[in-house]
């Protein structure tokens, strides 16, 4: 099989390094650093923004090292927020647009024209060209730049934008596919028709983290009795505001002892009621987040808009369940598969799991184990690296090297 050692490999994200906080620029990082540390030449292409926001640059341009990987920041373009907000309020409001003024939403939302024009001068010298995520005027612009050496790494969930006509054009552009769950990559399927073009569902692999400790958590921060935990983005597209009222029904319910956590960036508004018994710590360093999964009764994950998770995998990681949402199908499949988890549709199948759990300390443990034993089995990095590696020693720009510097060998010793 073809050594990382012979690939030389791109990735086009529009935010990258170690501060920055999102699911595709986690995964983006993670595995550009594992891939250059298993030997790869790995070059990130990527914009000077730190916001997902407003895309104004904040970091300096230009070239640096960063945990192996050689990181090449260009500033993003100037944008007309006029058009972009007026083009993305018809198409959140389901008004027709055309396929011309859906890409200019995408050049209008982060885009680059340094980015683009270097990756043009230097495209001939990688096998692959990964972009991430689908949304952004990076990767359909870059994926265009890629051609058939493009792979597209979608991060894709079932919501209005991945119905837009131009991201069919993006999807019928590239020459390949890394997803993150066999159910987004049928739910690429079902509104792309991907064909037999060459896929893999590689996903993110994990370290074996240090064990949390729940007791120095409640010290720390004065929670006691049961509490759920939620960490992430504080935003509505993951699911906060539901979880939020949710919660507030479980209390009524007659449980007004329990305590909700929260975690993460972003800001949320709570309501009154929830004065004492809704703990919003912000951001939490690693170890201070360890510990809050570590005494949680369950981790909340109720977004319907994932394409794998990585709170799930943390999660498990420190053997405590899950509470996801019964309609996301990627967080579903992952509680369904290893058996970590319950799922909840409403208020009352919450309250339901959240209820067992209490009342079944065992069986709520035994689920956390087994979502350990699922992260440590399908998610190991040398899994992840073995389904990563098999990819791309099949993949076509790749195999035509690889024939290519072998005939020129056979022909030099002849």
């Amino acid at each position: 099989m073809t050594r990382f050692a012979d690939f030389r490999l791109a990735f086009v994200v529009p935010r990258y390094g170690s501060n920055i906080v999102g699911g595709a620029e986690t995964l983006a990082r993670k595995m550009a650093e594992r891939l250059a540390a298993e030997g790869a030449d790995v070059c990130v292409f990527t914009t000077c923004a730190q916001s997902h926001f407003t895309w104004e640059n904040a970091l300096p341009q230009g070239e640096s090292m960063e945990s192996g990987v050689l990181v090449r920041r260009f500033l993003t373009n100037p944008r007309n927020l006029a058009a972009f907000h007026s083009i993305q309020a018809r198409i959140v409001e389901g008004i027709r647009t055309t396929v011309d003024e859906q890409i200019r939403w995408l050049a209008e939302s982060v885009n680059s024209d340094g980015l683009l024009d270097a990756l043009a001068g230097e495209v001939d010298r990688f096998d692959a060209v990964f972009l991430l995520p689908y949304l952004f005027g990076t990767t359909f612009f870059g994926a265009r730049v890629a051609g058939p050496k493009a792979v597209l790494i979608p991060c894709l969930h079932d919501e209005p934008f991945a119905k837009l006509p131009v991201f069919r054009l993006l999807f019928e552009g590239v020459g390949g596919f890394w997803f993150n769950t066999e159910a987004e990559a049928r739910l690429a399927d079902l509104l792309y028709g991907i064909g037999d073009r060459p896929r893999a569902v590689v996903g993110m692999g994990f370290d074996r983290d240090p064990p949390g400790d729940g007791d120095r958590f409640r010290t720390k921060f004065g929670v006691s009795g049961d509490y759920l935990l939620y960490f992430g983005r504080k935003e509505g597209g993951k699911g906060v505001p539901l979880l939020l009222e949710w919660f507030s029904r479980l209390r009524r319910s007659g449980q007004e002892e329990m305590r909700l956590v929260l975690a993460g960036d972003g800001e949320i508004h709570l309501p009154a009621e929830a004065a004492g018994s809704v703990l919003d710590l912000g951001f939490l360093d690693p170890e201070d987040k360890r510990d809050a999964v570590a005494g949680a009764l369950a981790v909340c994950q109720l977004s319907r808009k994932e394409s794998f998770s990585i709170v799930l995998m943390e999660s498990w990681l420190q053997g405590r369940p899950m509470i996801v949402h019964a309609d996301c199908p990627v967080t579903l499949e992952h509680c369904e598969r290893s058996g970590g988890g319950l799922w909840a549709r409403n208020a009352a199948e919450f309250i339901e799991a959240v209820s067992w759990m209490r009342k079944n300390s065992a069986g709520a443990a035994a689920m956390g184990e087994a979502g350990r034993t699922y992260v440590r089995e399908r998610y190991a990095w040398d899994t992840v690296i073995e389904r990563a590696n098999a990819f791309l020693a099949g993949y076509p720009p790749i195999v035509i090297r690889h024939r290519s510097f072998v005939n020129r060998q056979q022909r030099a010793s002849d």
